[in-house]
């Protein structure tokens, strides 16, 4: 699984976006970067739980998207965006950072965008 560095982030964006992740794999690196580039702003409580997904030990979920919605929450914009209209959570999607697109993109969780925004409509 890549490693996000800040040293050679770009590096780093063409191999995680070059590889194909299934959904729980891409789910972890998400939860991994997520600690590493944004893990100040959660509680020690969330950061427990997104590390518990970050290294496998989180309970594994039934539904196809449990995990993936799950941890979707925590990035930034998600509840604005997944409230509004399926085009406003495609730009919030297309603006996501590389560090968590690039995992998502690499599962194909871009052609489940709709389904997923269906979960909450």
């Amino acid at each position: 699984m890549a490693h996000a560095d800040t040293a050679r982030g770009s590096d780093n964006r063409a191999a995680v976006s070059g590889a194909t992740l299934t959904n729980h794999e891409a789910v972890r690196q998400v939860a991994a970067n997520l600690l590493q580039f944004e893990g100040s702003r959660f509680t020690a409580d969330e950061r427990a739980e997104i590390q518990a997904i970050a290294d496998g030990s989180a309970a594994q979920d039934r539904g196809k998207f449990d995990a993936l919605v799950k941890l979707l929450k925590k990035v930034k914009g998600f509840a604005g965006a997944v409230a509004k209209s399926y085009d406003a959570f495609k730009g919030w999607y297309d603006g996501l950072p590389w560090y968590v697109k690039g995992p998502l993109s690499a599962a194909g969780v871009g052609s489940n965008l709709y389904d997923i925004w269906q979960l909450f409509h």
